[in-house]
């Protein structure tokens, strides 16, 4: 028996997409609130009881710790991924499973008790909430190794569909907090909106259970019938330093589009409300609508690209066509929904095609390390972006919205930066794919009995031939 040959891997990939579903519920969290904490506490009295404008639930932070808050996310992320990824390779996917979104719940639940009446507005809320979006940063990385793992070994064949189906699932994290996070704050309070962060993630453990038992299952019946093992060697430096050009432009190229897209949900909800003039509700929505397209489009991308191939071309469409987006953002006067789903849309299509190539030009004994790399440069530079931007916004709001929106321009210019520099990394990958004839633009073809016997070794042994990845295993 193969991967491709036993039906309840579905099942198996339907438990791997939720593991990182609450981490990616939680991780906007701030986003959705961010009026809340980033603005100064005021009485609701009189005009601004009717207008809107107090805030009694505001805890005070300004921008700048506000997006220290991202930044320790990502960097907590960066740093743990790469030792992460090492164990991974060597102490397999269960354990780290079972780990990773446990600290997730404990993150969570930290977060969570820092604005109760226990810490709220004390010297002890800031470095709490801190510390509990470092352990979520680091769950995080932890979950998201295992799920590209996991497809890397049971879905040589369908790298694309399964990719997308995970980045749509936990996109739906994403969407299910701007559009509740923000009401159950309003109606219960922001303490209340926090806890229901920490229960999502306990939908990753019953998860991580849940995949535990059907790898378990899955492994046993590939080992009885000496199909497919995956022996993990020792780490060596010159397995990294073997990497092809083709994983470092990839790796890159994820680094920055990322640090392009995930700082501007981080504040798009405030430069929404700032710029448009729209309410604390109606700007979450706007600002999420950036993952409501993604639901669609991640998936659909995915079995587009397994069936038509094309990866680098696509990837570099997508980062292109984010340029005029940001611009149209910072500069001109646009409708917010419109540029935030077209955002959306060529994010979607850019990670879709930018992840999976990792599997497909490393050995598939070192993908965990491989990844981890890529998450380290990814979170590095993100953390760094936010860092920047809360500097630029200052330690507190500023009061004229005339300088507030000249800030959000320069924040943005930033964002268009790291697009730019992707759309420029990509070009260099198509040719660089075109010269040494490559085959993350090549479609998926059967291999023969011959091939696939010799595919199966290859990998077994965690050696890795450019030829292997243009044929799917499958009878």
């Amino acid at each position: 028996m193969e991967q491709s040959d036993w039906s309840w891997r579905y099942v198996l990939l339907a438990c791997d997409c939720f593991i990182a579903f609450g981490c990616f519920y939680c991780v906007d969290i701030p986003s959705a609130l961010q009026t809340e904490i980033q603005s100064s506490y005021s009485n609701c009295t009189g005009a601004s009881l009717l207008n809107g404008s107090c805030c009694e639930e505001c805890l005070g932070l300004g921008p700048d710790r506000y997006n220290q808050l991202y930044a320790v996310f990502s960097w907590t992320n960066a740093i743990v991924v790469l030792p992460i990824g090492v164990l991974l390779d060597r102490l397999g996917n269960r354990m780290t499973a079972i780990l990773s979104t446990s600290m997730a719940v404990l993150g969570s639940s930290l977060f969570a008790l820092s604005v109760t009446s226990y810490f709220r507005m004390t010297s002890i809320m800031f470095p709490l909430m801190m510390f509990s979006r470092g352990l979520l940063g680091a769950a995080n990385g932890g979950c998201q190794l295992v799920q590209d793992r996991v497809i890397a070994y049971w879905f040589p064949d369908k790298l694309g569909l399964a990719f997308g189906a995970i980045v749509s699932v936990i996109r739906c994290g994403n969407v299910l907090n701007f559009f509740i996070t923000s009401n159950i704050a309003k109606i219960y309070g922001v303490p209340m909106a926090l806890w229901t962060g920490a229960l999502m993630c306990g939908v990753g453990c019953v998860a991580a259970l849940g995949y535990c038992v059907l790898d378990m299952i899955g492994s046993r019946k590939l080992d009885k019938n000496h199909v497919f093992n995956i022996k993990s060697q020792p780490l060596r430096m010159s397995d990294i330093r073997n990497f092809p050009l083709s994983y470092w432009l990839v790796a890159v190229m994820i680094s920055t589009y990322y640090s392009c897209f995930i700082p501007y949900v981080a504040n798009g909800s405030k430069f929404i409300q700032d710029k448009y003039g729209y309410n604390r509700v109606t700007s979450s929505y706007i600002n999420g609508a950036v993952y409501d397209v993604s639901i669609i489009v991640c998936l659909s991308t995915g079995l587009v690209l397994d069936r038509f191939g094309g990866r680098a071309i696509s990837a570099t469409l997508g980062s292109a066509l984010s340029v005029p987006v940001i611009i149209s953002l910072a500069f001109f006067e646009l409708p917010p929904l419109i540029l935030t789903i077209c955002f959306g849309t060529f994010y979607s299509i850019t990670v879709v095609s930018l992840w999976p190539c990792i599997a497909k030009v490393v050995p598939l004994s070192t993908v965990g390390t491989a990844n981890g790399i890529a998450a380290f440069l990814q979170g590095l530079n993100i953390g760094l972006t936010n860092l920047g931007i809360g500097k630029i916004m200052g330690a507190v709001e500023e009061s004229d919205m005339n300088n507030r929106i000249s800030k959000w321009k320069i924040s943005l210019a930033i964002l268009l930066s790291q697009a730019l520099v992707c759309s420029v990394l990509g070009i260099w990958l198509n040719v660089n794919e075109k010269l040494k004839k490559g085959l993350l633009n090549g479609r998926h073809k059967k291999a023969s009995l011959t091939e696939k016997t010799s595919l199966i070794q290859n990998r077994e042994d965690g050696f890795y031939d450019s030829t292997d990845s243009g044929y799917s295993i499958q009878s």
